[in-house]
């Protein structure tokens, strides 16, 4: 698996905010926010906030599964994307991330970076 770089990631706060003030694309459980990219190529940001997945297995679970969707995305314009998990997992199942939720989530990011 590759990494992305340093310049494709989203890294200063105000450039966050600045996506997160846009109007964003909202499914089940992730929240998608674009803005024109201020530099040449695109970046991702991602919010996964400990409050909407409790385990650091999860959220990084899910942050490996929206940075290969992103990295894999061939008609993306230069843009920067936050990706924003806006619901809880696991309300069912103690709080933990099981494979239905997983592909449903994976589902979600796939059909974004693929329209």
């Amino acid at each position: 698996m590759e990494k992305l770089t340093k310049i494709q990631i989203l890294q200063k706060s105000e450039d966050i905010s600045r996506v997160l003030k846009s109007r964003g694309v909202i499914k089940k459980h992730v929240a998608f926010y674009k803005s024109d990219s201020l530099e040449d190529l695109s970046r991702l940001g991602l919010a996964i906030p400990k409050k909407n997945a409790k385990r650091a297995i999860d959220r990084n679970r899910i942050k490996r599964i929206i940075r290969e969707a992103f990295r894999k995305s061939k008609n993306l314009s230069v843009i920067d994307l936050v990706v924003k998990l806006h619901a809880p997992i696991g309300l069912k199942t103690k709080r933990r991330l099981r494979e239905p939720e997983r592909r449903i989530i994976q589902k979600q990011v796939q059909e974004f970076f693929h329209d």
